[in-house]
């Protein structure tokens, strides 16, 4: 009786001509690449997705060009809360873009201390009124009023964002003054969100007062909640400088919204 060879094995016998392909059972190591594969993927879907709802949003409220371009800039303001993040090594998720609220990103891990809060916190402005200010530029060089808008907005934006008042930035870069910056912060919150001071008028609207229940909500827990002796028991010299750094940043806001208010004749 001849030997079987490969060509002339049965179909039913492993290596068989015909015999169906042998499956190596996946690594638990494998499994678990897999599945951060998968959560990466749907990390990068969500914020694309978030993205582009925010774009179409914007776009029908605003007009297409204009809403491209504020999702751009809230982009650019919340790169630089991931970088202080990954400078940190604080685990957090990308951002989510909710339209008329900006965008938001999970912190996985509470900062060590208000150090790590106020240099988180600072960033995004200083990312988002660079990327105003360049606006402006564009405007100065192509003469294009939508780029005047758009740095119109950016100022505006970053008053807003920077009152000090969890859980906005400003409050995040001056937490360690706790109360002391949140009750005129409340006050000029609601300045703010009601006050024109380029028409002087009063605006009351729906969306408005949805977003100060929203932050009155946050600042409560938080007060409520209360944060340890030393969470805040950070370096004078550090404290000084966030604090003068916030109210340069805050001035220079100001004083944008102003400016490219009243010499392009534009309002919001």
């Amino acid at each position: 009786m001849e030997p079987w060879t490969p060509d002339t094995l049965p179909p039913q016998f492993p290596g068989g001509p015909t015999a169906p392909p042998v499956r190596r059972k996946r690594s638990i190591k494998e499994w678990l690449l897999s599945g951060l594969a998968v959560i990466y993927k749907a990390k990068v879907f969500l914020l694309f997705f978030s993205m582009v709802v925010s774009m179409l949003i914007y776009g029908w409220a605003f007009g297409w060009a204009f809403g491209v371009g504020l999702v751009i800039l809230i982009a650019i303001h919340e790169s630089g809360h991931v970088l202080a993040n990954r400078a940190r090594a604080i685990e957090a998720s990308w951002p989510t873009f909710i339209p008329f609220f900006g965008a938001i990103i999970n912190l996985r891990q509470s900062p060590a201390n208000a150090d790590d809060e106020a240099f988180i916190g600072i960033a995004g402005p200083v990312f988002g009124l660079a990327a105003s200010v360049f606006s402006y530029a564009l405007y100065l060089l192509t003469g294009q009023p939508l780029f005047a808008m758009l740095a119109l907005f950016g100022m505006l934006m970053h008053i807003f964002n920077l009152v000090p008042v969890v859980p906005l930035d400003g409050g995040r870069t001056v937490s360690f003054l706790g109360w002391k910056a949140w009750v005129p912060g409340l006050f000029g919150l609601a300045v703010i969100l009601f006050y024109n001071p380029l028409t002087n008028s009063l605006r009351l609207d729906p969306l408005t007062m949805l977003i100060l229940a929203f932050i009155v909500w946050n600042f409560t827990r938080r007060v409520r909640l209360g944060v340890p002796v030393a969470y805040n028991d950070i370096l004078l010299s550090h404290k000084w400088f966030y604090g003068l750094l916030w109210l340069f940043l805050m001035a220079f806001s100001i004083a944008g919204y102003l400016y490219i208010g009243n010499a392009t004749h534009l309002s919001l």
